[in-house]
């Protein structure tokens, strides 16, 4: 994982139900994944999931940006409950074709549950290892030696960890802004008008999170597909004007 967050919280008002994220992370394939723990059966798993994935939606496809490039959105639930009672070790829910179950449909959404309760019998030395550790904490060899680093590391993380979603969701937004402002004037000048204040806007509120050059040329190429003089050029223009 390149980036951590832990308990990110997406309730933005009191109308829409928005889930807390336990941990949210992002690899270095773009891939967006969630882990959440599960202490109680509730009996409405799926629909818990439903809610996560839709939020995590909201971070996979910038404005403006075609729907092929939505990025993969992975929900992990741990749970310390059997929520099938099949006894599997994890459980993958699909989308599928209707009248055709053997079709799958992917829509770049993956759905994991993994039963803490499983027999541990049948495992591999790191399942059983990881089973162990969110059961009672146990550290009983190399894998859940890393894992107990890593949750440590992503609990000392929790205030930097705040800023990644905020940075996130204002670049989003106010890519979405700039080009609703310019389709509503219906002027090209406007449009790029609108996506120059956009960009000197993201750029000057990475800075002011201390984000390095380097870092913010690299959002600016991964997030506004520019080229790497494209995005020397936005940074370096944003910074003189914000001088």
């Amino acid at each position: 994982m390149v980036k951590v967050n832990r308990e990110d919280n997406f309730k933005k008002n009191a109308i829409f139900h928005g889930p807390r994220f336990d941990v949210y992370a992002e690899d270095d394939q773009g891939i967006i994944y969630d882990f959440e723990m599960q202490n109680e059966d509730q009996h409405d798993l799926a629909e818990r999931i439903s809610i996560y994935q839709g939020n995590l939606s909201r971070q996979a496809l910038y404005a403006g940006q075609p729907f092929k490039k939505r990025k993969r959105t992975v929900v992990f639930f741990i749970c310390d409950h059997d929520p099938y009672g099949l006894g599997w070790p994890s459980y993958a829910l699909k989308v599928e074709l209707v009248g055709c179950p053997s079709f799958s449909v992917d829509n770049k959404e993956t759905n994991v549950i993994v039963n803490l309760k499983t027999d541990v019998s049948h495992l591999t030395q790191a399942q059983r290892e990881m089973v162990a550790y969110f059961n009672d904490g146990t550290v009983s060899g190399a894998f859940s030696r890393k894992l107990a680093v890593a949750v440590a590391a992503v609990k000392a993380d929790a205030i930097r960890g705040g800023i990644y979603m905020t940075i996130e969701e204002y670049a989003a937004l106010k890519s979405a802004y700039a080009r609703e402002q310019a389709l509503k004037e219906g002027l090209e000048q406007g449009e790029e008008a609108g996506k120059e204040s956009e960009r000197i806007k993201t750029i000057t509120g990475l800075a002011a999170l201390d984000m390095s050059r380097a870092q913010i040329i690299e959002f600016l190429k991964t997030n506004m597909e520019l080229s790497e003089e494209e995005a020397q050029a936005a940074y370096d223009n944003a910074m003189a004007a914000h001088a």
